[in-house]
């Protein structure tokens, strides 16, 4: 398969999650798939099996390392390795998206004030859960990212 068509399919193939979380936040559907661990599970083992295809040793070039940007820049000058590395932007991001409308609504918040939070994740990663973050302390008091609201202690 062509690097093109894989990187297409992974891509394009996370907007069908992407927009039940967006357009339909709570319905049964959106929880049962987007809210599983199937779609991370799926990007995982696309990850490992894209990952153990590869030839690692020949598709890196020469000085290429995560320990300079130099050398990351380089890590990317391979498309497979390039695809590689976008399958787990896509898995980060669509699970931290998850979670968004996840706290969103165990919070109480609207779903139309944290949208906008959903798609900057899904475009820009770490500054949608930022801008999350923010307007969730603004609308909740929220510094914590604990699951459960934490209960009164006994006295």
């Amino acid at each position: 398969m062509r690097v093109e068509t894989v990187f297409n399919l992974f891509n394009y193939g996370v907007f069908p999650a992407w927009a039940l979380l967006l357009f339909a936040p709570r319905w049964k559907w959106t929880r049962r798939l987007i809210h599983s661990v199937l779609i991370p599970v799926l990007l995982g083992v696309a990850h490992l099996g894209l990952m153990l295809g590869l030839n690692l040793s020949a598709s890196i070039p020469e000085g290429a390392s995560a320990a300079n940007l130099r050398g990351a820049m380089l890590l990317f000058s391979d498309p497979w390795v390039a695809v590689l590395c976008w399958i787990h932007y896509l898995a980060f991001d669509l699970f931290v998206g998850a979670w968004i409308v996840r706290d969103s609504g165990r919070r109480g918040l609207p779903h139309l004030a944290v949208a906008p939070c959903v798609l900057l994740t899904m475009m820009f990663g770490p500054t949608g859960l930022l801008v999350y973050l923010i307007l969730r302390f603004f609308m909740r008091r929220a510094l914590t990212l604990h699951e459960e609201p934490e209960t009164e202690k006994a006295a």
